[in-house]
């Protein structure tokens, strides 16, 4: 079974109709800037900063908001889990930070057409 991602037990993929299209990786050299009255401020190293992943796809139907409870249902267990993607790379261990949805398109019984989604992951150190 193909796939693009796996966190924890929860797999993203075609397979799964549960796919992403975008997904934005974020990392930080840990450089911040002290501002100096007299001049240009100094820049200092205060050490690495956690990368973050933002990953957000549409889906269809019943399929997507299932998908979500199951992701919720992990991000209420509040442990980091690992996180592989699908040519096998580990990327270590994430926390689910935010998880979102934008229901369109809701037919009679409540059911969205198309969702919107969007989840934030940040990097587990407890170097």
């Amino acid at each position: 079974m193909r796939q693009q991602m796996v966190l924890g037990s929860f797999i993203f993929g075609l397979s799964r109709n549960f796919a992403y299209s975008t997904l934005i990786h974020k990392s930080s050299g840990g450089w911040t800037n002290i501002d100096i009255l007299t001049s240009k401020p100094k820049s200092i190293q205060t050490g690495q900063g956690l990368q973050t992943l933002t990953i957000s796809g549409k889906s269809m139907y019943a399929t997507a908001m299932d998908r979500l409870d199951e992701l919720r249902a992990l991000q209420a267990l509040r442990i980091p889990m690992p996180l592989v993607d699908g040519i096998g790379r580990n990327w270590g261990l994430w926390r689910i930070n935010d998880l979102s949805e934008n229901q369109n398109n809701i037919i009679d019984d409540g059911t969205a057409m198309v969702v919107d989604w969007t989840i934030e992951l940040m990097e587990f150190s407890n170097a």
